[in-house]
């Protein structure tokens, strides 16, 4: 139970693999606030948490969000950052606007929530900075979805710059970069044939990305820190 009463935040957590992040750190003990984004589908709270809104985009928000959450579940330990479903479409047909707004939304606002967690932390000689991003930011293959991976390239780029700044701290700064995962694959008209391209066989499971989390999270991860973690079955590898 090393995650009993940890102080742990989530933003964007009901996108993606976010609710199993939560439930694991939910049925481990830890304290866990949510922060519902701005601009986003408002949902009720997932079990287990407290929920506040936050503005990505404005760093009062930021603040006054982290200030909430603190008095909620205690002094901040670990943030996660998840990525909300991607617009698809060719790189070529997205207008400026498309790409000002993914880099807003996926980059800036991941940054400016990154920073106040980290001068939370760093008082305390102990954190977990984490940002899930897709395979998308950092091989760039993936067809559609040029604004999100562009954000996310950048996003991967500064958690790297941002982890070798704080690493003498005791806080650490890591990605997840994921493929294809069950809950991505009812939405797929072709996620059968993206299937045969993974050599496990089969997509992730999103308990798998929480498991990953988990151990990023942990004290045991100390020594790990500017780095971005595949979740992709084989299908990408270095």
């Amino acid at each position: 139970m090393e995650f009993q009463d940890t102080p742990v935040v989530l933003i964007g957590a009901h996108a993606g693999t976010g609710p199993a992040v939560v439930r694991a750190f939910v049925e481990r003990g830890a304290r866990v606030a949510v922060g519902q984004v701005a601009g986003q589908e408002a949902k009720p709270a997932l079990p287990g948490t407290v929920q506040f809104d936050v503005d990505t985009s404005d760093t009062a928000s930021i603040a006054a969000f982290f200030d909430s959450c603190e008095a909620a579940v205690g002094p901040l330990s670990v943030l996660v950052n998840v990525a909300p479903p991607i617009a698809s479409g060719n790189a070529l047909d997205f207008k400026p606007e498309d790409y000002r707004a993914a880099v807003e939304r996926e980059l800036i606002g991941p940054i400016l929530c990154m920073q106040e967690a980290a001068r939370r932390m760093l008082p305390r000689g102990f954190g977990r900075i984490m940002s899930f991003i897709s395979m998308s930011g950092k091989t760039g293959v993936h067809k559609h979805v040029a604004p999100f991976a562009a954000a996310k390239g950048g996003l991967l780029a500064f958690s790297r710059t941002l982890a070798a700044e704080l690493a003498p701290s005791g806080v650490t700064v890591n990605v997840l970069a994921t493929a294809l995962f069950d809950v991505q694959v009812a939405s797929m008209h072709d996620g059968a044939e993206v299937v045969k391209g993974i050599p496990v066989g089969r997509p992730g499971r999103s308990e798998e990305a929480a498991h990953a989390v988990l151990f990023l999270a942990s004290r045991d991860a100390g020594y790990v820190t500017g780095e971005t973690l595949n979740l992709s079955g084989g299908r990408f590898m270095d």
